[in-house]
């Protein structure tokens, strides 16, 4: 079977696709509206302790307050409530005894209304429920599992080989620093210790960072840990040596993904590649349509029949039809064909849209019990390869199949339905989606052209002979394309953000007293500095800067190029506060000098 995993990082949102064999399995998409919090650290503030539903509400700084179920509450809870009461934080200053740690108090005994603690998210805010919390704190690395305030050495159950369970058992042990455990991930299976001693001491960096974070003594609810983004976070987890490749439309990502490839499994960092055609890369994989086809209730299948899938308050719901299908065939043999077909695409779909919790699926009426087997297997075979927990039940006399998958985020088709233009309304959400794929195939296709054209008036300009009017020609010719790109920009973002908040808008003046207009010259400033030295380089800055330097026609970067022959690519970061700005080398993406 082959399989990539292809990365679209377009200017509102980063796609990514898991491909088998061609066909589009699992898509997941990612913006600043709805960023991954799987993985997070808080330092939370109990608000209600509830022992008739076993469970406590915390306040987590989300909007609403993060589920803690009793059976979510780790062993070693009265050890991780002695370290957060330390003056100085630090995990080797709490005896953890080993084995099983058995408590002498109950739940509801240990947990008080206002009652600060420590917790991670496990499942993100699905409807108007709160993310699902739990105290059994870990932090994942490529091939390690680091758990604080734990005393044990795991190794993962699909490591089958006795003797590599005990080499990697004997060699985890001998890395691990007191107070914390470790879970060896399968992925580790023929490393070596230099691999593995190396992720140790990455995990325990991240780890001395909440020590840190947690000494400063924040107000609750307070973030003290932010997990890995989507991107990479699928990289960490998925990619291993039954990849064929890596593909990325982004240069930036593709740079920071091959460093990281580099780094952990150097084998396969020829396998991330760099998509430089024109064509848009979902296109160019042959995935676009099964993308579109995630937000549509409507699934045509080949035979001519079709699903409809649709969502209620407590499930997902699958009604299979047979359509057009069946010419010249027994209906026996015709409902047979189209359920056996159905159940290939209802996996692939369930995986592709992330449903989860129940799903039922209404089959066409089988009455041979050899049939509703065949059904069900090729159900479950469908599943094989989806990395969520999955349980189907046999088909009922009525024809009904229960699944349940396990949910850890909303599904992708509930999350961005109105985002991608795919409201109940299908053919305006088919005009919407057409619109936002051409406006992105526009800025693609200017953005390359004014690049090549700033190319040519550098290297004109290292001709002493070209004339003046030639320069200028291209200069101007630049501007026209910049303001043709901002116009397209322009209706991207009237298409796709009719109904943004007005916190999204950039403000007029900047945090902490600094205006764009000084943020700029700044900017400017650090462009003339570094110009001999540095001639293309990333500016990462807050998305309200970038929106700020790429107002004007011709934008700030389009200006420096033509006054100072320096390529600045704008990089939204979130991270970067509102006043500042940072400089990366645009081929390593290594720091560059900070602005003085």
């Amino acid at each position: 079977m082959s399989k990539e995993i292809v990365f679209n990082v377009g200017t509102q949102q980063t796609r990514i696709a898991i491909v088998e064999d061609g066909k589009l399995v699992e898509l997941y998409i990612e913006n600043a509206e709805h960023k991954r919090t799987i993985g997070n650290l808080y330092l939370g503030r109990i608000r209600k302790v509830m022992p008739s539903i076993q469970a406590a509400f915390v306040d987590v700084g989300q909007e609403q307050d993060a589920f803690l179920h009793f059976s979510d509450l780790s062993d070693n809870l009265p050890y991780l409530l002695d370290f957060l009461g330390l003056e100085e934080p630090h995990v080797a200053d709490i005896d953890v005894p080993k084995g099983r740690k058995d408590w002498d108090k109950r739940p509801s005994d240990i947990l008080n209304r206002g009652q600060t603690i420590l917790v991670q998210i496990t499942k993100e805010p699905i409807s108007n429920k709160g993310s699902r919390i739990s105290t059994d704190i870990s932090l994942a690395g490529r091939f390690l599992v680091l758990v604080p305030l734990q005393n044990y050495v795991a190794v993962s159950r699909k490591i089958t080989n006795d003797d590599e369970r005990r080499r990697l058992e004997s060699l985890a042990s001998s890395l691990v620093p007191d107070g914390v455990g470790v879970i060896v991930r399968t992925v580790a299976q023929d490393r070596d210790a230099k691999s593995l001693d190396k992720d140790m001491k990455l995990l325990m960096e991240r780890w001395r960072r909440v020590e840190k974070r947690l000494k400063e003594k924040p107000s609750p609810p307070a973030l003290v840990h932010e997990d890995v983004d989507m991107a990479s976070s699928i990289v960490r987890d998925e990619f291993s040596e039954e990849y064929n490749r890596i593909l990325v439309d982004h240069e930036g990502l593709y740079h920071s993904i091959q460093s990281y490839v580099r780094a952990v499994a150097p084998q396969l960092v020829e396998r991330v590649e760099l998509h430089e055609s024109g064509q848009p890369v979902f296109e160019a994989v042959g995935i676009q349509h099964g993308a579109d086809r995630a937000f549509k209730d409507r699934v045509e299948l080949p035979s001519g029949g079709y699903l409809f899938i649709e969502k209620t308050e407590a499930m997902h719901v699958v009604d299979v039809n047979s359509g057009r299908s069946g010419k010249g065939k027994s209906q026996a043999e015709n409902s047979l064909n189209v359920n056996l077909e159905a159940a290939r695409v209802i996996a692939r779909q369930i995986r592709l849209r992330d449903l989860g919790g129940i799903i039922v699926v209404d089959f066409i009426d089988l009455y041979d019990e050899d049939d509703k087997k065949k059904v069900y297997d090729e159900l479950k075979k469908g599943f094989e390869e989806d990395r969520a927990v999955t349980k189907v039940l046999p088909m009922s006399d009525f024809g009904l199949v229960e699944i349940t998958r396990q949910r850890l985020r909303p599904s992708i088709t509930t999350t961005f339905s109105s985002a991608n233009g795919a409201p109940s309304d299908e053919e305006d959400g088919e005009a919407d989606t057409d619109a936002l794929r051409q406006a992105e195939r526009e800025i693609q296709r200017l953005e390359e052209e004014v690049k090549q054209r700033e190319q040519e008036v550098e290297r004109l300009k290292e001709e002493d002979d070209t004339p003046d009017e030639e320069v200028e020609a291209l200069r101007q010719k630049i501007q026209s394309l910049e303001s043709e790109l901002e116009a397209a920009r322009t209706q991207q973002q009237t298409t796709n953000e009719t109904d943004a908040p007005a916190s999204s808008k950039p403000p007029a003046d900047l945090e902490d007293g600094a205006t764009p207009d000084e943020l700029v010259e700044e900017i400017e400033q650090w462009v003339v500095e570094h110009r001999d030295t540095h001639r293309s380089v990333t500016l990462r800055v807050h998305p309200f800067v970038a929106a700020f330097l790429r107002r004007p026609v011709p934008t700030h970067p389009t200006r420096w190029f033509m006054d100072h022959l320096v390529r600045v690519h704008l990089d939204d970061d979130a991270d970067v506060p509102p006043h500042t700005f940072r400089v990366v080398d645009a081929q390593s993406g290594e720091p560059l000098p900070e602005s003085p």
